[in-house]
């Protein structure tokens, strides 16, 4: 909200538009989050970082974690429109329903987006060893045991 604002505020200035102004314990746990996420300075929390200021640029992807880790997949892994996609089924899907039928041997300890794109990179790794004319997302999904039936 606060980077959306047409306002040019700072953090602890902007509480005071809240209807309802939050409860300090639970400010000072969001500025630490958003210091520990290094978008926020910690010597001043009225100022955002050179990577706060370039995330609050990216679209609203749900967390903060999650824009970062776009950012960076943008920036240094080109690699950032595979973890936009990812982002995007994460937070408009019914994921839990989804995951539970993936295969286990494609399931990852680390969490449902390891999951989605442990299945992502086995459809690319197919998808770049067959000429495009043949590839057929349907028939490699039922091959791979990936299919809704």
């Amino acid at each position: 909200m606060l980077r959306k604002s047409r306002l040019r505020t700072n953090m602890l200035d902007f509480q005071e538009y809240f209807p309802n102004k939050p409860e300090q314990p639970y400010i000072t746990d969001a500025i630490k989050q958003l210091q520990l996420l290094g978008l926020v300075s910690t010597t001043s929390v009225k100022d955002f970082t050179k990577l706060g200021l370039s995330i609050s640029k990216l679209p609203d992807l749900s967390s903060l974690s999650m824009s970062k880790a776009v950012y960076s997949a943008l920036r240094k892994r080109q690699c950032g429109r595979d973890l936009i996609i990812l982002s995007s089924i994460l937070s408009v899907l019914n994921t839990s329903a989804m995951i539970k039928s993936i295969p286990s041997k494609y399931k990852c300890a680390e969490g449902d987006f390891m999951t989605l794109l442990n299945v992502m990179n086995v459809i690319l790794l197919v998808q770049g060893s067959v000429p495009a004319q043949e590839f057929n997302i349907d028939r490699v999904c039922n091959a791979k045991g990936l299919s809704a039936s």
